[in-house]
């Protein structure tokens, strides 16, 4: 029983959540949301590992909504992400946030894109 409680709590903590995935797809209109609706997380306070690869260099961004207000951060500092070149961040997210995806340009493909959450709360 108590094992079988273990299993639970730390599959729990380390068995990432997948939240989005994208594979070889064309970019939309430079600034246009990736997916179809924000993600929200399960858990929380958590965190979202993203893994991101584009065939041409941009700066890719996300924009936070909480209470209908919305953010646009820029990650990588700002700086464009080079072309072919797989990039990982990790994002803080909790109750309240819903998140999406863009991307400064277009006419080329969004390789790879995965959203998973990790790290959640018990």
């Amino acid at each position: 029983m108590m094992k079988a409680v273990l299993q639970r709590i730390l599959q729990a903590i380390f068995a990432p959540l997948a939240k989005a995935t994208i594979f070889n797809t064309a970019l939309p209109a430079a600034e246009a949301n990736w997916l179809g609706a924000d993600i929200t997380p399960t858990n929380s306070p958590s965190f979202l590992r993203l893994h991101v690869t584009v065939a041409a260099a941009g700066i890719f961004r996300v924009a936070r909504t909480v209470s209908a207000v919305t953010v646009t951060e820029d990650l990588n500092s700002g700086s464009a992400l080079t072309a072919n070149a797989a990039y990982i961040f990790d994002i803080e997210w909790r109750s309240g946030d819903s998140l999406n995806f863009s991307y400064s340009v277009t006419g080329a493909d969004i390789l790879v894109f995965r959203a998973n959450e990790i790290g959640a709360a018990l």
